[in-house]
């Protein structure tokens, strides 16, 4: 087993530079799919995204009736995968929208409601990075799992938090 010092060595040695700032991996007794931390440096906004989900964007509207509010309902997409890429996607538009991109993303908060849904939400995460973000899929971000959690509507089984780091423009 490796000791302390080893594992910060090999932290140290394969941690990924960005101009906004660096990320450090996490180790366990193997590389983990989530990073240690992310440090930014520089000239860089933080933008903290409100949490997306699998909401329909066509269909469903946050000025319900007020019974519908307090009952849970609404409309979501499908189940988790299609929940998740949903939320992905509303992520990806909102950092556009706001003058970044994906690989800004420098922490993530992921609720599920349901413990079973981990593995079907990840793959189709994974999936979704491999098309729109290789470097989230290469390079793991810090995030959080929080399972087993009441969201929003009844129908509702992921949510997910953002933060990135943008570089300002020279």
């Amino acid at each position: 087993m490796a000791t302390n010092q080893e594992a910060v060595k090999r932290q140290e040695a394969e941690k990924t530079e960005y101009d906004w700032g660096t990320l450090w991996p996490h180790y366990h007794k193997e590389r983990m799919n989530w990073a240690t931390g992310f440090r930014t440096r520089g000239d860089v906004d933080i933008l903290f995204l409100s949490g997306s989900t699998g909401r329909d964007p066509f269909e469903d509207a946050p000025c319900r009736e007020p019974n519908e509010e307090r009952a849970g309902r609404g409309k979501v997409v499908g189940g988790i995968k299609e929940q998740t890429r949903q939320a992905w996607q509303d992520i990806k538009d909102n950092l556009e929208m706001m003058g970044g991109e994906l690989k800004n993303i420098v922490m993530i908060r992921y609720f599920l409601t349901r413990r079973e849904d981990v593995f079907d939400m990840r793959d189709e995460m994974y999936a979704f990075f491999e098309e729109h973000e290789p470097d989230l899929r290469a390079h793991p971000r810090p995030a959080t799992l929080l399972r087993g959690v009441g969201i929003d509507l009844q129908d509702m089984l992921i949510e997910i938090e953002a933060w990135a780091a943008v570089p300002r423009k020279k």
